[in-house]
């Protein structure tokens, strides 16, 4: 314990800064594991083809998924969150999109069947 003191009996500057330092790394950890690894909220996606637009719709709530095509319920699956990675299974079907830093938006890498004609599509975070 005497390492700590100084001659003088006084703590050394040098541990009493290198204790806050860690002491905010720590804090800084813990709330780095604490938030959430999970979205929130609807994305949307709107496309016109032959002069007929649609939007489809992704609503995260959890780790469960719902896909609306102009505002009808069409599918529901499940997602999981890695980095920026953004893997989904909506009705059996595997979707892999790519999550933008601040999780406003991602755009679809790869899918299975028919959704692969979603590739590159980006979806953007509903403020509503």
């Amino acid at each position: 314990m005497n390492s700590f003191k100084d001659a003088n009996g006084k703590i050394k500057k040098n541990w009493l800064i290198g204790s806050i330092a860690i002491i905010v790394v720590i804090i800084i950890v813990g709330v780095m594991l604490v938030l959430p690894k999970q979205l929130d909220g609807k994305y949307s996606h709107t496309s016109t083809f032959l002069f007929i637009t649609s939007t489809d719709t992704l609503k995260f709530d959890g780790d469960k998924v719902i896909e609306y095509a102009d505002g009808k319920k069409t599918n529901s699956g499940t997602y999981k969150i890695s980095g920026d990675k953004l893997e989904m299974k909506i009705s059996g079907t595997n979707m892999t999109a790519k999550l933008a830093d601040d999780k406003k938006s991602f755009v679809i890498k790869s899918a299975e069947g028919m959704s692969s004609l979603a590739k590159g599509f980006k979806y953007t975070k509903s403020n509503k």
